[in-house]
């Protein structure tokens, strides 16, 4: 009977032990996490390319003109956007990789654009994740 009762204080003890644990488990707040640590930054929106790299925003031709000016070198003055469209893309380097190149295994929301370039040459761009790559002729 004695050895019952220890038994039974013991389990007692145990439970007390791990409820005082769990409860240490939350902040202030009870929300979880450690007590003093800096709240995680929210996540900022990127600037600048974010309505042509699949973002909110709609396609704007001056935007994507200006973005494909950036990647070339080509004045975005002489570049005359034909067609646009948000286009999918199947990984990060926006479904051309060349062999051997590593790149992120995730969908990359983006556009597909044909342009005029100032030689009067028809070329296809593709744009997403802040990147703009030219399609091999």
């Amino acid at each position: 009977m004695m050895q019952l009762r220890q038994r039974g204080w013991w389990a007692s003890a145990l439970c007390a032990v791990f409820a005082l644990a769990l409860a240490g488990c939350g902040g202030k707040d009870g929300a979880g996490g450690v007590q003093g640590a800096a709240p995680e930054a929210a996540p900022t929106p990127t600037p600048g390319l974010a309505g042509v790299s699949g973002g909110e925003a709609p396609l704007e031709e001056s935007s994507v003109a200006s973005a494909i000016s950036a990647a070339t070198g080509v004045p975005a003055s002489g570049i005359r956007v034909l067609k646009l469209e948000r286009a999918t893309w199947p990984d990060g380097c926006l479904g051309l990789a060349s062999a051997g190149q590593v790149c992120s295994q995730a969908l990359v929301d983006g556009w597909l654009a044909l342009v005029r370039m100032p030689d009067g040459t028809e070329q296809r761009f593709r744009g997403g994740a802040g990147r703009v790559l030219a399609e091999p002729c």
